[in-house]
């Protein structure tokens, strides 16, 4: 304690296992070891050509760019997506797919895009009503549902995740995308009040949600598909 000039006594057992490390470090340091010090570690997970899920193996072709609505080849530099699991005919990484590389023109390209699309707020989307906007979320969503098992699949074989754990990250996104649409549907101020004309000192008042501008979303490795539709849905 503080002021009273003891100091407390560590733990043996702890005390045993810093000496342990220290040795460690002192033999590798002085070479008293034939060979140095390497971490343990397990082989990696590999799927050999006669299993049933190598023939499952997702290829995804996203040498693409989406832009302007379009769907366009790309022309490009495009890097390899590999899986972490190993594919057990060349003893290296799975490769499941490409994913292209925009130049920056392209980028540019892509941001004036969406900011034309946006025109201040006057570009189609954001002047559609929000039950226009919601129909089109949920036959987005239609369409996801139809192929639920291959992004199940991509998803285990990109992130290495067990088929249960894909197939709760897709379940949990159409389950927030309904819920989102349910409280918009309910309360279009999310709970802000004054949805229709209210008179407040004098003053009529109406609060309307309305689309801000241009986003960019960016989803982590670990849940790609749940993280970027909790951004992009409610922008939408």
């Amino acid at each position: 304690p503080r002021g009273t000039g003891h100091m407390r006594r560590m733990p043996e057992a702890t005390m045993l296992r810093l000496a342990a490390v220290a040795a460690a470090c002192v033999a590798v340091a002085s070479g008293a070891e034939d060979k140095a010090f390497t971490c343990p570690s397990l082989p990696p997970a590999m799927v050999e050509v006669d299993s049933p899920w190598y023939a499952k193996k997702p290829v995804v072709d996203g040498a693409v760019r989406f832009v302007n609505g379009d769907i366009l080849k790309h022309e490009g530099k495009s890097v390899d997506v590999t899986s972490p699991i190993f594919d057990g005919s060349t003893g290296v990484r799975a490769l499941v797919g490409k994913l292209a590389q925009f130049t920056e023109d392209q980028s540019v390209a892509a941001v004036k895009a969406a900011a034309t699309a946006w025109d201040r707020g006057q570009g189609e989307w954001p002047q559609m009503s929000l039950a226009q906007r919601i129909e089109a979320v949920e036959n987005l969503v239609a369409e996801l549902k139809k192929i639920r098992g291959e992004l199940v699949n991509v998803l285990m074989w990109e992130i290495c995740k067990t088929s249960s754990d894909a197939a709760k990250e897709f379940d949990r996104t159409m389950d927030f995308v309904a819920a989102a649409i349910e409280e918009i549907r309910a309360d279009p101020t999310i709970k802000q009040g004054y949805s229709s004309w209210t008179e407040v000192s004098g003053v009529k008042v109406q609060v309307r949600r309305g689309p801000i501008g241009v986003m960019l979303g960016l989803a982590p490795f670990n849940y790609p598909l749940n993280e970027m539709y909790a951004m992009l849905i409610p922008a939408l």
